[in-house]
């Protein structure tokens, strides 16, 4: 039960991120999200850098093992580009809600790789949770139309990070958590370095964004990565306790944190953020809060005893 509390840190703080996300990219990055990416990846060398100062012996692993790892790194900050191809194609709200396919992809992953079997009651009550944020995602006032080319990009994106998280736990269950984290994040910083080798068009954007925002690019970038690097190795952390596609159907409750968010913005910071407050919309997001609550209490009475 403990850890079912501590894995709901994950989707809070992924929701606050979300909302740093959109108003540095609407602000600060509208041309292009190839400097956005590489602050990302630049977030990984004070983490592996502490990592090793706190335990040396993280570097005592066979090398193909590391590499495997550092492979594996690659699609959690790799999925950012078909993520941002499909922003460009597409409305935000008709895309959030496909980052529910990533507890499918990783229950059917974690079935044939790590040999994790859920009851049907588990099975239940998370599709409740699953449901409930789709129903929060979704607005029912507009049309959702979405091209196949973006279903196919979300697709990618779902699998990406999906396949991440299911090898870091195959890996974590056999080395520790804070060696598989050591070589993961290790691998941001090896993917960072070669796109600012490789790609001269990232080495002028991060450049250029530099100059011309230097305060809070430093600084709002610092807050964003801390609240992701933490909800990301919380969610990890947590993966190891439990099914993954348990602990990522628990993640579905950032939809209920993004919206209670974005309903206090609405109100008290409107120049920041507009969130649709009718009568229509608010009753639909409640009845999916209760939803997901309801999965969430259920999910929580199959770990009791």
């Amino acid at each position: 039960m403990n850890w079912i509390l501590f894995a709901l840190l994950a989707p809070l703080l992924f929701s606050i991120s979300s909302f740093i996300d959109r108003f540095l990219v609407s602000k600060y990055f509208r041309s292009s999200s190839g400097a956005l990416i590489i602050y990302t990846g630049l977030i990984g060398i004070p983490i592996f850098m502490l990592i090793f100062l706190f335990d040396h012996s993280v570097i005592s692993i066979n090398p193909i093992i590391a590499l495997l790892i550092i492979i594996n790194s690659f699609l959690i900050i790799g999925y950012l580009f078909p993520y941002y191809a499909a922003i460009k194609r597409a409305d935000v709200s008709s895309i959030i809600p496909l980052f529910q396919l990533i507890p499918i992809f990783n229950f059917i992953l974690a079935f044939f790789i790590l040999k994790e079997t859920l009851s049907l009651a588990q099975i239940g009550a998370a599709s409740l949770i699953i449901i409930g944020a789709l129903g929060i995602s979704f607005n029912l006032n507009k049309k959702i139309r979405l091209k196949k080319e973006v279903l196919g990009l979300m697709l990618l994106v779902a699998l990406m990070i999906s396949i991440n998280a299911i090898v870091f736990k195959f890996f974590a269950i056999d080395l520790d958590f804070w060696t598989v984290s050591f070589w993961q994040y290790a691998g941001f910083f090896i993917f960072v370095m070669s796109l600012l080798l490789f790609s001269r068009k990232y080495r002028v954007d991060l450049v250029d964004s530099f100059k011309k925002n230097r305060n809070a690019i430093i600084w709002l970038n610092a807050l964003n990565e801390t609240l992701n690097v933490s909800a990301a190795i919380i969610f990890t952390y947590a993966a190891l306790h439990a099914p993954v596609a348990i602990i990522s159907a628990i993640n579905g409750l950032g939809s209920v944190f993004v919206f209670v968010i974005g309903i206090l913005m609405s109100l008290f910071l409107p120049k920041l953020i507009k969130e649709d407050l009718s009568t229509r919309t608010i009753t639909q997001k409640i009845v999916s809060i209760i939803i997901i609550l309801i999965g969430g209490y259920l999910l929580s009475q199959t770990f009791v005893g």
